[in-house]
């Protein structure tokens, strides 16, 4: 039995598996695909999103700067080729490193503490962040579209998640009687299916995400 990488502690959005360490870097794509929910380490977009655009692995420290990390697990990223082509070989020296001036990576920084979104575009809130968006476009009008797209669809979804939840902020004893007892049906549903739904939201996100 092939020996394997520990899975690493979860210090930014996404958490990598255990793995072989005996691969070469192509045989890695299926885990890559589900540690990195079926979508894209820079721009977020997922599988089931892109449509035409392709998806590759991308290695965070460049073959040509970093050779000895070419079947690294830990060195590679699910990137779609729009993020890949624009990040192509580029590896900031040390100095600029040092003042944060690298590509943002989602298995060791959280995305909230790098960018904010405002008007469908992404903003820097740190040099990693800046640089991100800078050198990979995160604000290509694709980009900028699949945002709008992700907007609509949540606000739809808050409408009619607040249209049974809000009823906990409505005092039940002032509901008529015919309509109390099916109200707090209601609640103790919505309740345990969000117990259920926090326990797989993994699962979830992983089938949305996957290019079907």
């Amino acid at each position: 039995m092939a020996s394997e990488v520990p899975a690493l502690s979860r210090s930014g959005s996404i958490t990598r598996s255990s793995v072989p360490v005996s691969l070469t870097y192509p045989e890695y794509r299926e885990y890559l695909r589900y540690d990195f929910f079926y979508s894209c380490a820079y721009c977020t977009m997922s599988e089931a999103e892109a449509q035409a655009i392709r998806f590759t692995i991308d290695h965070y420290e460049p073959r040509n700067a970093r050779p000895d990390l070419l079947d690294e697990y830990e060195n590679l990223m699910y990137s779609c080729g729009e993020c890949n082509l624009r990040k192509g070989d580029r590896s900031p020296p040390p100095k600029a490193r040092a003042d944060g001036y690298r590509f943002f990576r989602p298995d060791r920084d959280l995305h909230e503490d790098h960018f904010e979104e405002s008007r469908r575009r992404l903003q820097g809130k740190s040099n990693v962040g800046r640089y991100s968006i800078e050198a990979l476009d995160l604000n290509r009008l694709a980009l900028q579209r699949l945002r709008e797209i992700r907007q609509r669809l949540t606000e739809c979804h808050c409408l009619v998640v607040e249209g049974v939840l809000g009823l906990r902020k409505f005092p039940i004893d002032r509901l008529p009687p015919n309509v109390r007892g099916r109200a707090l049906r209601a609640i103790n549903r919505a309740g345990a299916a969000g117990i259920k739904i926090a326990d797989a939201i993994d699962s979830l996100l992983r089938n949305y995400a996957r290019r079907r």
